[in-house]
């Protein structure tokens, strides 16, 4: 692995590509692993912002709000892992930038994980803290916005409130969403050996405990497959050194395509999650077109 990729993954907080295990060891090494913890809040955020930590059903709900310039606005930041690992200091450094961006208060829950649990823990913190923020909103807009596994989260926090008559968030901001937890695509396989972080087989085992006992493939774990009339607005922001790209040029059109308002935006170069290196000319760009897409009461308006 060459210094800039090795750096990248140090930045990150990334351990070596796990994912790259046969599916058995990998299995074996996650349920032996001793209880995995969330990175620490870094300081200066706990400078910048009031910080509220809670308990939900076992599981921790942090809530970030900042001191100065905060806005009407709600986020909530589901954290990606391939629902098998912590949230890292990446994930600070997002949310960081997202505050920065937007002045909005993020709620980030840690969900329990897998594979000692399947999606039901996880799934149903996830509802219930988003019931808690869209109730208590007070005129705020509320945004859902995740990573990777956290992307994947969003979307069907989304597709099950739709189709429960429930109201939805105001917008969708995914970065390098998991959209198919089976990653069926053999065209993910001509991109596996540029990308520095996943490897289909350890993603298809990830989707397996993750699902439980539905199919990772079923519309609910995998929001490829599912009808996606009636959507709130999404942003889509992608790399094309991240095997993800494949699914996320199908999901784009296929929301546009059921009506749904979405501005896709696809960086040359950019490997999984890139924007948890904050510092990138790439990064800057996605978080000043999120204080776009967030700012006032406007839609995300790019169809291209």
């Amino acid at each position: 692995m060459s210094v800039r990729l090795s750096c990248t993954r140090f930045l990150l907080g990334l351990v070596p590509k796990v994912l790259d295990s046969d599916e058995k060891k990998l299995r074996a090494l996650l349920l032996n692993r001793s209880a995995p913890q969330e990175a620490r809040i870094p300081t200066a955020l706990r400078s910048s912002c009031e910080i509220e930590e809670r308990v939900h059903n076992g599981q921790k709900v942090v809530t970030v709000r900042p001191r100065a310039g905060k806005r009407n606005l709600h986020v909530l930041y589901l954290h990606g892992g391939a629902y098998v690992n912590p949230l890292v200091r990446a994930h600070w450094s997002i949310i960081g930038a997202v505050i920065n961006a937007t002045g909005a208060t993020v709620t980030v829950p840690l969900y329990a994980l897998a594979p000692k649990n399947d999606y039901r823990a996880g799934t149903a913190l996830i509802d219930d803290v988003f019931e808690s923020i869209v109730s208590t909103q007070n005129g705020d807009k509320v945004i859902v916005m995740g990573d990777s596994a956290g992307g994947n989260a969003a979307l069907t926090l989304a597709l099950r409130r739709r189709d429960d008559g429930l109201s939805l968030p105001d917008q969708l901001i995914l970065l390098a969403p998991w959209l198919d937890l089976s990653s069926k695509d053999p065209a993910m396989r001509e991109l596996e050996q540029g990308d520095i972080m996943l490897s289909v087989k350890g993603l298809r085992e990830c989707g397996k405990m993750w699902a439980g006992d539905v199919p990772p493939s079923s519309p609910y774990m995998s929001p490829l497959y599912a009808d996606l009339r009636g959507m709130p607005p999404m942003s889509i922001f992608q790399g094309d050194r991240d095997i993800f790209v494949i699914d996320a040029r199908k999901f784009a059109a296929k929301a546009r395509k059921a009506g749904v308002e979405v501005d896709y935006q696809e960086y040359q170069g950019g490997f999984h999650v890139f924007m948890g290196v904050t510092f990138l000319p790439e990064s800057k760009d996605v978080f000043r077109r999120v204080k776009e897409a967030t700012a006032s009461d406007l839609k995300l308006g790019s169809k291209s």
